[in-house]
Protein backbone atom coordinates (compact mmCIF):
# COMPACT_ATOMS: atom_id res chain seq x y z
CA UNK A 1 0.00 0.00 0.00
CA UNK A 2 1.15 3.51 -0.94
CA UNK A 3 1.78 6.54 1.07
CA UNK A 4 -1.37 8.04 -0.60
CA UNK A 5 -3.28 4.98 0.42
CA UNK A 6 -2.14 4.83 4.11
CA UNK A 7 -2.56 8.71 4.14
CA UNK A 8 -6.20 8.21 2.76
CA UNK A 9 -6.83 5.49 5.28
CA UNK A 10 -5.88 7.57 8.06
CA UNK A 11 -7.69 10.56 7.05
CA UNK A 12 -11.00 8.26 6.89
CA UNK A 13 -10.13 6.54 10.13
CA UNK A 14 -10.27 10.14 11.01
CA UNK A 15 -13.11 11.55 10.44
CA UNK A 16 -15.40 8.27 11.40
CA UNK A 17 -13.71 8.63 15.16
CA UNK A 18 -14.93 12.74 15.37
CA UNK A 19 -18.19 11.50 14.07
CA UNK A 20 -18.14 8.62 16.65
CA UNK A 21 -17.21 11.50 19.20
CA UNK A 22 -19.86 14.25 17.94
CA UNK A 23 -22.81 11.94 17.99
CA UNK A 24 -21.71 10.50 21.46
CA UNK A 25 -21.65 14.27 22.71
CA UNK A 26 -25.50 14.84 20.73
CA UNK A 27 -26.55 12.13 22.21
CA UNK A 28 -24.90 12.81 25.93
CA UNK A 29 -26.43 16.23 25.64
CA UNK A 30 -29.95 14.95 24.59
CA UNK A 31 -29.95 12.72 27.90
CA UNK A 32 -28.80 15.72 30.35
CA UNK A 33 -30.97 18.24 28.75
CA UNK A 34 -34.11 15.22 29.69
CA UNK A 35 -33.02 15.04 32.91
CA UNK A 36 -33.14 18.86 33.52
CA UNK A 37 -36.62 19.24 31.78
CA UNK A 38 -37.98 16.27 33.72
CA UNK A 39 -36.41 17.58 37.04
CA UNK A 40 -37.82 21.37 35.87
CA UNK A 41 -41.45 19.89 35.52
CA UNK A 42 -41.14 17.70 38.93
CA UNK A 43 -40.50 21.47 40.75
CA UNK A 44 -43.59 22.67 38.93
CA UNK A 45 -45.67 19.77 40.30
CA UNK A 46 -45.87 19.22 35.94
CA UNK A 47 -45.02 15.87 34.51
CA UNK A 48 -42.13 15.42 31.83
CA UNK A 49 -42.75 13.05 28.98
CA UNK A 50 -40.00 12.27 26.71
CA UNK A 51 -42.17 11.48 23.16
CA UNK A 52 -45.59 12.81 22.88
CA UNK A 53 -48.61 10.82 24.50
CA UNK A 54 -51.10 13.55 22.84
CA UNK A 55 -50.23 13.18 18.98
CA UNK A 56 -49.40 16.80 18.68
CA UNK A 57 -49.28 17.17 15.03
CA UNK A 58 -52.96 15.91 15.24
CA UNK A 59 -54.30 17.58 17.79
CA UNK A 60 -53.20 20.92 16.73
CA UNK A 61 -52.92 20.42 13.48
CA UNK A 62 -55.38 23.91 12.40
CA UNK A 63 -52.57 25.94 13.94
CA UNK A 64 -50.00 27.50 11.13
CA UNK A 65 -46.50 26.31 12.73
CA UNK A 66 -47.98 22.74 13.30
CA UNK A 67 -49.00 22.88 9.86
CA UNK A 68 -46.19 24.70 8.15
CA UNK A 69 -44.02 21.32 6.80
CA UNK A 70 -44.43 17.81 6.33
CA UNK A 71 -43.16 14.50 8.77
CA UNK A 72 -44.10 17.05 12.24
CA UNK A 73 -42.84 15.68 15.21
CA UNK A 74 -42.80 17.05 19.14
CA UNK A 75 -40.67 15.31 21.86
CA UNK A 76 -39.61 16.58 25.48
CA UNK A 77 -43.02 17.36 26.50
CA UNK A 78 -44.12 19.32 30.25
CA UNK A 79 -47.96 19.23 30.38
CA UNK A 80 -50.12 19.54 33.77
CA UNK A 81 -51.40 23.09 35.63
CA UNK A 82 -50.01 25.94 36.04
CA UNK A 83 -50.76 28.97 38.13
CA UNK A 84 -54.18 27.65 37.47
CA UNK A 85 -54.07 27.05 33.72
CA UNK A 86 -53.51 23.98 32.04
CA UNK A 87 -50.20 23.93 29.55
CA UNK A 88 -48.07 21.94 27.58
CA UNK A 89 -44.83 22.98 26.29
CA UNK A 90 -42.75 21.01 23.92
CA UNK A 91 -40.16 20.70 21.08
CA UNK A 92 -41.47 20.54 17.96
CA UNK A 93 -39.43 19.78 14.80
CA UNK A 94 -40.82 19.64 11.01
CA UNK A 95 -39.47 19.48 7.61
CA UNK A 96 -39.65 21.89 4.06
CA UNK A 97 -39.25 21.34 0.96
CA UNK A 98 -37.06 17.65 -0.37
CA UNK A 99 -34.18 15.79 -1.62
CA UNK A 100 -31.50 18.23 -1.46
CA UNK A 101 -33.32 21.17 -0.76
CA UNK A 102 -34.94 19.54 2.63
CA UNK A 103 -34.76 21.86 5.64
CA UNK A 104 -35.37 20.77 8.98
CA UNK A 105 -37.38 23.57 11.28
CA UNK A 106 -37.60 23.29 15.35
CA UNK A 107 -39.73 25.25 17.64
CA UNK A 108 -39.78 25.57 21.29
CA UNK A 109 -43.78 25.69 21.53
CA UNK A 110 -46.32 26.08 24.54
CA UNK A 111 -49.62 25.75 24.40
CA UNK A 112 -52.16 26.96 27.13
CA UNK A 113 -55.29 27.68 27.43
CA UNK A 114 -57.31 31.00 28.12
CA UNK A 115 -59.87 31.85 30.83
CA UNK A 116 -62.22 32.54 27.95
CA UNK A 117 -62.44 31.84 24.28
CA UNK A 118 -61.08 34.56 22.06
CA UNK A 119 -61.66 35.47 18.68
CA UNK A 120 -58.69 34.17 15.66
CA UNK A 121 -55.45 35.77 15.88
CA UNK A 122 -52.20 34.97 14.09
CA UNK A 123 -49.25 37.24 14.98
CA UNK A 124 -45.48 36.29 13.43
CA UNK A 125 -42.67 37.49 14.35
CA UNK A 126 -40.31 39.51 11.82
CA UNK A 127 -37.41 37.73 12.38
CA UNK A 128 -38.47 34.59 11.34
CA UNK A 129 -40.64 35.93 8.55
CA UNK A 130 -38.13 34.14 5.99
CA UNK A 131 -39.07 30.54 6.52
CA UNK A 132 -42.98 31.47 7.61
CA UNK A 133 -45.67 29.03 7.17
CA UNK A 134 -48.31 30.13 4.41
CA UNK A 135 -50.83 31.12 6.35
CA UNK A 136 -48.12 33.60 8.10
CA UNK A 137 -47.78 35.20 4.55
CA UNK A 138 -50.64 37.05 3.96
CA UNK A 139 -51.15 38.99 6.80
CA UNK A 140 -53.01 42.74 7.13
CA UNK A 141 -51.21 44.87 9.75
CA UNK A 142 -48.29 45.12 11.70
CA UNK A 143 -47.93 45.64 14.98
CA UNK A 144 -44.06 45.86 16.55
CA UNK A 145 -42.05 43.47 15.37
CA UNK A 146 -45.11 41.31 14.89
CA UNK A 147 -47.44 40.94 11.34
CA UNK A 148 -51.25 39.79 12.01
CA UNK A 149 -53.89 38.36 10.91
CA UNK A 150 -57.13 38.15 12.77
CA UNK A 151 -58.25 40.86 15.61
CA UNK A 152 -56.41 44.10 15.50
CA UNK A 153 -57.62 44.72 19.26
CA UNK A 154 -55.84 41.60 20.24
CA UNK A 155 -52.44 41.84 18.47
CA UNK A 156 -52.58 44.99 20.26
CA UNK A 157 -53.28 43.89 23.52
CA UNK A 158 -50.63 41.23 23.30
CA UNK A 159 -47.38 43.10 22.02
CA UNK A 160 -46.28 44.69 25.11
CA UNK A 161 -46.50 41.07 26.73
CA UNK A 162 -44.52 39.40 23.25
CA UNK A 163 -41.87 42.28 23.28
CA UNK A 164 -40.70 41.29 26.80
CA UNK A 165 -39.75 37.87 25.31
CA UNK A 166 -38.54 39.70 22.01
CA UNK A 167 -35.29 37.99 21.58
CA UNK A 168 -36.83 34.72 21.52
CA UNK A 169 -38.78 36.20 18.64
CA UNK A 170 -42.14 34.14 19.42
CA UNK A 171 -44.50 33.73 17.10
CA UNK A 172 -48.50 33.63 18.50
CA UNK A 173 -51.39 31.76 17.64
CA UNK A 174 -55.10 32.11 18.99
CA UNK A 175 -57.84 30.05 18.35
CA UNK A 176 -60.91 30.58 21.04
CA UNK A 177 -59.56 29.49 24.00
CA UNK A 178 -56.44 28.07 22.79
CA UNK A 179 -53.33 29.70 22.38
CA UNK A 180 -50.02 28.62 20.73
CA UNK A 181 -46.49 30.42 21.11
CA UNK A 182 -44.13 29.13 19.40
CA UNK A 183 -40.30 30.02 19.55
CA UNK A 184 -38.07 29.17 16.23
CA UNK A 185 -34.52 27.02 17.86
CA UNK A 186 -31.70 27.75 15.72
CA UNK A 187 -29.10 26.25 18.29
CA UNK A 188 -28.80 23.54 21.03
CA UNK A 189 -30.92 25.22 24.54
CA UNK A 190 -30.89 23.45 27.52
CA UNK A 191 -34.51 23.96 28.37
CA UNK A 192 -37.55 25.17 26.73
CA UNK A 193 -37.18 28.30 24.63
CA UNK A 194 -40.06 29.95 26.40
CA UNK A 195 -40.17 29.23 29.94
CA UNK A 196 -43.49 28.95 31.13
CA UNK A 197 -43.29 31.94 33.67
CA UNK A 198 -42.68 33.75 31.34
CA UNK A 199 -45.38 33.19 28.97
CA UNK A 200 -47.76 34.68 31.70
CA UNK A 201 -47.91 38.16 30.70
CA UNK A 202 -49.55 36.85 26.74
CA UNK A 203 -51.93 34.78 28.80
CA UNK A 204 -53.01 37.61 31.36
CA UNK A 205 -53.47 40.36 28.84
CA UNK A 206 -55.72 38.13 26.79
CA UNK A 207 -58.00 37.13 29.88
CA UNK A 208 -58.06 41.05 30.82
CA UNK A 209 -59.29 42.11 27.57
CA UNK A 210 -62.18 39.58 27.46
CA UNK A 211 -63.60 40.78 30.56
CA UNK A 212 -64.41 43.78 28.86
CA UNK A 213 -66.45 42.20 26.20
CA UNK A 214 -69.10 38.83 25.36
CA UNK A 215 -66.75 35.72 25.07
CA UNK A 216 -66.16 34.10 21.33
CA UNK A 217 -67.55 30.58 20.69
CA UNK A 218 -64.92 28.18 20.57
CA UNK A 219 -63.03 27.86 17.23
Amino acid sequence: MGFIQYAFVAVLVGVLLAASVSFAVMGLGKVLRRRRLARDAHESGMKFFPDDPYDVPRRYADFAVISSGHSPCANNVTAGRLRGRTLRAFDFRCELGHGTRRLTRRYSVVVAETRLAQPSLLMWHAGDAELAPLAARDMQGRVGQWSYRGSRELAEAVEPACRRLEQAQPSIEVRGSVVLIAAPVRRTISRHALALGEVAGILEALDNLAQDRPSYGAA
